[in-house]
This record gives C-alpha cells, structure tokens and sequence, in this order.
C-alpha cells in the first residue's frame, strides 16, 4: 500500500522498498529490485490513474539530464483507462496518455510491488509415519512434517479448548521454522475468525519468527501480515506481536495505521502506533534505519499518523538517527512533493560545524544542487559558520543566503542562518556583511540591524539613534493543521495499551485451562502420505537385489555341499569297500581330492557374484 513512487523519487531513480520501507536505489533499467536491508524483492509495475485537472500544463524539470518519469525496459506498457476499463499501450516516456478508445485523459505511475508467493497451498494431514520417515531422513519434502500437522490440527480441530491447547505449541521455539513461515498466511486467516484466546497463542509465532534470528524468515512473516492487517477488524495482537520485530516491520505497521486512520478506526491506528514505539524501543542498533523509514513514509501518510510520525522523528529516540545528507535530500524531495511537511524536519538537523573550508564549499554547494524550496531550507540549517572566519566564505555564504530571506517558506532558515553568521563576529564584522548592509539598509530585520550595531557602533549604514531592544529567538511557523496533529495519537496509544493489556488477563483463566489437556498432534500411525524420496527407494532396491543375490547364492552353495557330500560318502564306501584294490583306492582318491578342488572352485565364484 502506498507505494507510487513521488515524482521527485522518480526522477532521481529512488524508491521504496514495499516490504520494509527502506529507501533503495533503482536501475537505470529493469524492473526488479532487491532490498539490501530486509532482503524482499520487488517490481516495478505502471498504472493510470485519472488526470488533474492541471495536469496537462505539467512541464519536465528544469534539470540538466533530469526525466520526469524512471526510464522503463519497454516502450509501451499494457494499462487499463480509469475512464471507460479498455487496455491500451501506453507510452511510458509520456506523462499523459490518451485512451485511444474514449479519449479520456491519464497520468501513467510508476510502483514498486513486493514480490510474493500469492497461492501458499494449504497445509495437509500427516501421519506419524510421515513423521518417522523424515526423522529417518527418507523424505525428500521441504517443510517439517511435525509442524505441518500441528498447523493442519489447529485448522480443523472442532472443540475450543483442544485448538487452544495444540495453539500454545507455539510456545516452543522447536516450531519457529521455515514451515510456520510458509503457512503462516492460512494461521492467520483462521486465527483471524478464531476465539481470541486461539489467535493469542498463534500470533505468538509470529513475533518468534522475526526475533529468531533468521533474516531469511522475515520477509515472508511481514508479506503474511501484510494480508491481514489491513482490515481493521483484523485482532490486534497481530500488530503487538509485529512490534516486537526488527526494523523491517515499521513499514507494515505505518501503513496498517494509516489504512486505519482513513477508514476512520483511530483505536487500531493507535494500536499499530504503539507497535511501532515498543519496535524503536527494543532495536537501539537499528535506530538509524528505522529513522530512514520513517522518514520516507512521510511521502504517504496523513493526519493522526503524520503527526505520530513527526513527533517521532522529532522527540524520540530516533531524533538526531539521521545521517545530515540523508535528511537534506529527504527536504528537498518533500519540498516538491509534500511541502507542508519540511518546516517540522527542519528542526531535525545535528550537524557539526565544517572542518575544512573544502567541507563548508560542498554545503554551500547544496544551495545549487537543490532542486525545491526544501532543499535550499535544509542547506540553509546545515551550513553553520566558516572554518576560520574565512572573509571569502563569509562572502560566498551571505550570497547563497541572501536570496532565501524572502521566501516565505524556507525563509525562516535562510533568517536563522544569517543572524548566526552574523553573531558568530564578536567584534567586528567581515566586508561582505558591511556590503550587504549597505545593499539593504534599514530594510532589513531588526535582529541584524541590532546586532551589526553593537559590533559596529560608529557605522554610517544605520540609523543608531533608534533603540533596539533584545527579544527571544522567533519560533518557525509551522502547518497549523499538521500541528493539530501531533497530540492526537497519544491518548489513543494509551487507550490501546490498556485495551490490550485487559483482553490478556481476560484470557489467561482459558488458555491455563487448556494446557491441562493432552491432545495429540498425530492423529494416525500411517499409511504414509508423503513419498519416499528417491534415493531412499533406489538405495532399499539394491538392498533387495543384494539380498536376493545372497540368497541365490547361499542356495547355490548348499546345493553343491550336499552333491559334494553325497558324492565323497559315495567314494568313501567303494574305497571301504575295495581297500585290497590298491590301484582303484588311488583313483577313487584322485578322485576324492579332483571333486574338492573343483567344489572349492564352485564356492569361490559363487562368493565372486
């Protein structure tokens, strides 16, 4: 949700990943990305939605080697009018389309897509023979066999209290695997219009999940969640339960509030806020990054979650988590896309002051590379005093300033930055204030003209006989209605918190009762449900053969022992019987010892085969 790419996103070829919110960076062509921070992959994909009235004055951006839309694979993109539903290609280098059917007119959008397995089948019956087979490692199936029965139990056990009691085997962290993560999306569903005291215990796997460690298991849990949060009837647990992941979550819970805001469900709102808040308070490590997500949903959210979010970044943990390039860039795309927003960011800023006169130049540069009003704000906050009151950088920076005084968005920083330039002079002041005194005069705020005449008590530039007497520091104006904002998600964050609370003890006499039970997972001894993998039937094959060849073989041998024995009982009794002959007790001798050579010789070439 909440993922066309803002227009300035677009041109700087910058998006959002749509499974954790962390900005990436796209290609300058192709269409799928992949989220170095949480791992998801995305797409890019094009719609039309109906055009602006002042649509089609839009203009391409000043901006030397600038396009207003991300640079496609294809020139022509199947979309679907908004305005009579027929599909038509449409020219993805144009802002506006024309259906060639009804002529209605449209703005194509780019969107990055999370890429997800949409069809997970469901889990099936197992039997302990299935159970035993894998144990034995005689499967060749991907998903845990004891895991995928006690899913298919949870699903189809008629009687409340057993269901609860096969739910809390989720409890142990033997069952936090790949498997659960696999069907987590038909848990969740079924939980979802299951007792409370069910999903309770469900939704406990998914906070194992994303704190078990494996970052492979994440994106799935989250594109699990995705499929159920939005529905604000949805149970809240499941948004608890996410809060109690890593940075990847934030960006579900801040959509999964906003989509509740706007369908005007503030509890539920409140409550994926407060997932959030417990989120930042257990990841100190990924405070940076969570700040960075925040920061970028501010292109999308409104209201109750925009204030939230603005006070976070302002009050909380996060505030001063923001790397100063990263916050000014934020500025100057927020100031073309969400101008309203910027003033509550430009308090934001913690920036040392320049080391080198080469650093202060590359601020002063900002002022050039900002393509809004924002951008050129932001400079002004983060460009501090010159390193050794260099005349000539002093020079460069009132110039740079000079212009944004009068702007009456950004002119409140352009204001702040010149008085502490100014002040920065304890005793005198440089010639370039001296010639931007002159060049303004008595027009300028009374601020500067009072403190260039204490460092200049004997100037000709003003008039010294008026007195100008010291006042607080003004505040920066700020949206009224954003403003509005910023306090009203905090009592619905409490409420939520002792809502939740409340509903666990009122479960707890339940879910005790159930752990009293034995119920059993397998509900069968076998048949097996699960072929055998193929090596397994390959290996008992040859076992077979090689057993059937040794018993041929042992067969074979006794057969020739009891010819053999025969035949020497035979000779044995004609040698008795002739022991005067003693030509013929030689041959029958020869012939005794003839007989075993060639028995011996039988019984080796069996044991040979």
């Amino acid at each position: 949700m909440y993922d066309v790419i803002p227009e300035s996103l677009s041109r700087s070829h910058r998006g959002i990943c749509p499974t954790c919110g962390a900005p990436l960076q796209l290609a300058e062509s192709g269409r799928e990305a992949r989220c170095a921070f949480c791992g998801g992959g995305s797409t890019l994909q094009y719609r039309l939605r109906a055009v602006e009235a002042s649509a089609g004055a839009l203009q391409r951006p000043d901006i030397k080697g600038a396009t207003r839309w991300l640079r496609k694979t294809a020139t022509y993109e199947t979309c679907t009018c908004p305005g009579c539903g027929a599909e038509f290609g449409a020219d993805t280098e144009q802002a506006i389309q024309t259906c060639k059917y009804c002529g209605a007119q449209s703005k194509l959008e780019t969107r990055l897509v999370a890429i997800t397995a949409d069809d997970v089948d469901p889990p099936q019956r197992r039997t302990r023979q299935d159970f035993e087979n894998q144990r034995r490692d005689k499967l060749d199936y991907p998903w845990d066999v004891a895991t995928e029965q006690l899913i298919w139990r949870i699903l189809h056990e008629p009687e409340l209290l057993p269901r609860i009691h096969l739910a809390q085997n989720f409890e142990s962290w033997s069952l936090i695997n790949h498997t659960t993560a696999h069907f987590l999306p038909w848990l969740l569903r079924h939980a979802g219009q299951d007792h409370d005291a069910v999903g309770a215990s469900v939704f406990d796997a998914i906070g194992k999940l994303l704190c078990e460690g494996d970052p492979t298991l994440w994106p799935g849990v989250i594109q699990a969640c995705r499929g159920v949060v939005f529905d604000v009837n949805a149970k809240r647990a499941i948004l608890s339960e996410l809060g109690l992941g890593k940075a990847v979550c934030v960006k579900t819970l801040i959509d999964a509030g906003e989509y509740a805001a706007l369908h005007h469900n503030r509890d539920y709102a409140c409550h994926a806020l407060w997932a959030v808040n417990t989120l930042i308070g257990r990841n100190f490590d990924e405070h940076p990054v969570i700040a960075e997500i925040v920061l970028y949903r501010l292109f999308y959210v409104t209201d109750a979650v925009l204030g939230w979010a603005l006070y976070t970044m302002r009050n909380s943990y996060l505030r001063g988590r923001y790397p100063w390039p990263v916050l000014w860039k934020a500025c100057d795309e927020l100031g073309a896309d969400r101008p309203e927003v910027v003033p509550h960011l430009l308090d934001c800023f913690y920036v040392p002051p320049a080391d080198s006169s080469d650093e202060y130049r590359r601020r002063l540069d900002l002022f050039k590379q900002a393509t809004s009003w924002g951008g050129r704000a932001a400079a002004a906050e983060v460009l501090g005093n010159p390193p050794g009151h260099d005349d000539g950088l002093y020079a460069k920076a009132i110039a740079a300033l000079d212009p944004e005084l009068s702007d009456p968005r950004g002119g409140f920083s352009a204001h702040k930055a010149m008085y502490g330039l100014l002040t920065a002079q304890s005793e005198t002041t440089s010639p370039a204030f001296d010639a931007w005194v002159t060049q303004h005069g008595e027009s300028l705020d009374t601020r500067f003209k009072r403190e260039y005449i204490r460092r200049n008590k004997e100037t000709p530039l003003l008039d010294r006989s008026k007195p100008y007497y010291w006042d607080s520091d003004p505040k920066r104006p700020l949206d009224p209605e954003i403003d509005k904002w910023l306090g009203v998600w905090d009592e619905g964050i409490r409420a939520a918190v002792d809502a939740y609370h409340e509903q666990r003890d009122t479960l707890r006499e339940l879910r005790e009762e159930a752990k009293e039970l034995e119920v059993e997972t397998f509900l069968e001894d076998g048949p097996a449900t699960l072929p055998i993998k193929q090596s397994i039937l390959d290996a008992e094959k040859q076992h077979a053969d090689d057993e059937a060849r040794r018993d041929h073989a042992q067969a074979e041998m006794d057969r020739l022992q009891q010819e053999y024995t025969a035949r020497v009982q035979e000779l044995s009794q004609k040698m008795m019987a002739n022991m005067n002959d003693q030509a013929l007790v030689l041959k029958l001798s020869a012939e005794m010892q003839k007989l075993a050579a060639d028995m011996q010789q039988k019984m080796q070439q069996l044991w040979k085969d």
